[in-house]
């Protein structure tokens, strides 16, 4: 072995690794919500881009860091809450073709997340639409906030429906 690769191997690499092995496990949970939508995935889709929630979410209120001018373009990069309890989203995916977004969402100090969103026609033109969240805690006060949030999470469905439903209704007259 090249003293180098052993060097880099000894120097940085196994102190990573001994890190890692120490660090706590953190809480993490995955939740998910399901509901039918009174629109086709094609129209119902963008309502869960960054730009156009805030059609059916009032609070819903990003600042976008990339691009300059608001898209659902994947790489989108943009900051949610107030300032000390920023959180800061990536869209990783928005596949129009597929009715799919996803989301990497980091609150520093709290958690990581991954959210998907998933969209499938169902009968009479409508949609049903699935959200999931997959969050792991960064601190001990994320693994109570994971905990809570997955507990809490489910009981949101009738929200997110009717809310989008009723911005589906005015859109689709």
């Amino acid at each position: 072995m090249d003293y180098r690769i052993a060097a880099l191997v000894f120097c940085v690499v196994l102190p990573a690794l001994a890190v890692l092995a120490a660090a706590p496990t953190r809480e993490h949970a995955e939740t998910s919500i399901s509901f039918e939508l009174p629109a086709p995935p094609s129209v119902a889709l963008p309502l869960f881009g960054p730009v156009r929630e805030s059609e059916w979410s009032p609070q819903w209120s990003p600042s976008f860091l990339y691009p300059s001018i608001p898209s659902q373009i994947v790489g989108a990069v943009f900051t949610t809450g107030e300032e000390g309890h920023q959180m800061i989203w990536t869209l990783a995916r928005y596949d129009e073709a597929a009715f799919q977004v996803s989301y990497v969402i980091v609150w520093p100090g709290m958690c990581a997340t991954k959210l998907d969103i998933e969209l499938k026609p169902a009968p009479n033109g409508n949609s049903l639409a699935t959200v999931t969240y997959r969050r792991t805690a960064l601190s001990e006060a994320g693994d109570k906030y994971v905990k809570e949030f997955a507990a809490e999470f489910p009981s949101q469905s009738e929200h997110w429906r009717h809310a989008i439903s009723h911005r589906l209704l005015e859109i689709t007259k």
